[in-house]
């Protein structure tokens, strides 16, 4: 591998990011971030959803302009060129989702990057050069394989090979290991040790975070788009403010679970649940995200669940949701078998969702944009009660009713989001990350209204990364890892877990 990349001179700062910052609007994605790399050195970045983790990735390739700061590749300023420039220097990429030419075979895939490198070699060597790769990445078998029709650990090898048919001196790998199971990263682990063994510069982000431990030499955590530490893989594990960021601050009190009716107290009565996930296989296209996933919500609770970004979280909502197709399994609803419904009659059955993002219309008024969350006919009639409702719940939403939803606060939009869920007068209402880049006061807020919500009769469906600020008002809760239900208990137990 060693032949693929131009040897340089020593260079004391291969690469570095000086002060860089990216605003949207109001939001500041990425904070004054600074950090350096000797060649061959290799970074891994860490933090949670919302961290800034891709923003940074997607600055570095020139995909976003720079707010402030500097980037620069071997002594040379980088920022503010665009990505083909930036790509032609010797930086590459991969992606979360393997984005090939589905209708070319695995090697054409590799000739388009070659042809794009500007080698200008002949075709022959170009097809030399891409079977050469493939061999390296373990894909030589499927050279003449329509990339369409490959597994997601192949499609994997191949938006490696695809990065290193660039002929980069700075990689970029971005969650490569997203959604493969045990022996599958195993595999591709290899992959990354000849990567690194071979001198390439390597930059990795990854929710598998035995992946990124074993290769990085240091680790760069972020969290709402700042530097939270910056150390070795030893030194992180035993940095406080990083775990406290991954796990959450540990409540003063966690909601007993013994307050309501536990589920094996609900079974020995034969309670139906209000929703039963059964063996639950379903993803995008070829890509499988949920594998036998099975869990129940009884009517009155708060269920959580927990899990990284990536491990399927949103996946399993949107399958509830019949936004996704399902492979396999089932899902039920009050003995309403979802199977056969739209996305529409699934919402008319009593169940809503606060969107991970807000989602919100920013050019409507908030209360244009809580008089569309009333749309199921049951909700029309009791729409400006239900209004009213919210506006006691959000006194804030009340005060900015004629304002336009993109010109609130993110806490306050947030807040609406809410509210326009609430509109459908749900009995089960799913929250999707509702603390995602929200200061840890508002956050709080919102996560009293959400147990007024469910004090008030609504069943909630509470998915989070955070696992301590999930347990502190669950009655139960399910750990979802690679698409796998891999843990679940009372908030009591898994807060001793």
């Amino acid at each position: 591998m060693g032949q693929w990349h131009q040897d340089l001179q020593e260079i004391d700062v291969f690469f570095e990011c000086r002060h860089v910052t990216k605003q949207f609007g109001a939001l500041t994605a990425v904070d004054n971030i600074s950090f350096s790399l000797e060649k061959g050195q290799v970074l891994g970045v860490m933090g949670p959803n919302g961290a800034g983790k891709s923003t940074l990735m997607n600055l570095i390739m020139g995909v976003y302009p720079l707010t402030n700061g500097d980037i620069l590749f071997k002594d040379v300023k980088i920022s503010g060129q665009p990505t083909s420039t930036i790509s032609s220097l010797g930086i590459g990429r991969t992606y979360q989702i393997p984005q090939p030419f589905s209708t070319l075979t695995v090697l054409e895939n590799l000739l388009i990057g070659d042809l794009y490198g500007g080698n200008h070699r002949s075709v022959k060597a170009g097809k030399a050069r891409g079977m050469e790769i493939l061999d390296r990445v373990n894909l030589i078998q499927h050279a003449h394989t329509k990339s369409g029709q490959l597994g997601l650990l192949d499609l994997k090898r191949l938006e490696l090979a695809k990065a290193l048919s660039l002929n980069p001196e700075l990689l970029l790998l971005d969650e490569i290991a997203g959604g493969l199971i045990d022996r599958e990263v195993e595999e591709l682990q290899g992959l990354i040790d000849d990567l690194k063994q071979s001198g390439l510069t390597l930059i990795i982000i990854e929710h598998v975070l035995n992946v990124m431990f074993a290769h990085s030499d240091k680790i760069l955590a972020l969290n709402f788009g700042q530097k939270l530490a910056e150390a070795t893989p030893d030194e992180i594990v035993k940095n406080e403010e990083v775990i406290e960021v991954y796990l959450g601050k540990e409540e003063q009190e966690t909601r007993p679970s013994v307050a309501k009716i536990s589920s094996q107290s609900k079974s020995q009565i034969e309670e139906t649940p209000l929703l039963e996930i059964s063996s639950l296989n379903a993803g995008y296209g070829d890509f499988q995200a949920l594998f036998d996933v099975s869990l129940d919500i009884y009517e009155g609770e708060i269920v959580g669940l927990i899990g990284l970004n990536g491990a399927g979280k949103t996946t399993l909502i949107r399958a509830i949701a019949k936004q996704i197709p399902w492979i396999s399994g089932e899902v039920s609803y009050s003995d309403t078998s979802l199977a056969k419904l739209k996305s529409h009659q699934v919402t008319g059955l009593g169940i809503a969702q606060c969107i991970e993002g807000r989602q919100i219309f920013p050019r409507m008024t908030v209360k244009e944009n809580l008089e569309i969350g009333a749309y199921p006919s049951r909700a029309r009639q009791k729409r400006e009660e239900t209004m009213q409702r919210v506006f006691e719940l959000f006194p804030k939403l009340q005060e900015r009713q004629d304002q336009l939803g993109g010109t609130l606060s993110g806490g306050e939009q947030q807040m609406l989001a809410i509210g326009r869920a609430l509109m459908s007068l749900p009995a089960l209402i799913i929250f999707d990350e509702v603390s995602l880049g929200l200061a840890p006061l508002i956050i709080e807020d919102l996560y009293r209204a959400i147990r007024e919500i469910n004090e008030s009769g609504t069943t909630v469906f509470l998915v989070e990364q955070n696992v301590h600020r999930s347990l502190s008002i669950a009655d139960r809760a399910y750990i979802l890892e690679r698409g796998r239900i891999t843990l679940s208990g009372t908030a009591v137990e898994l807060s001793e877990n």
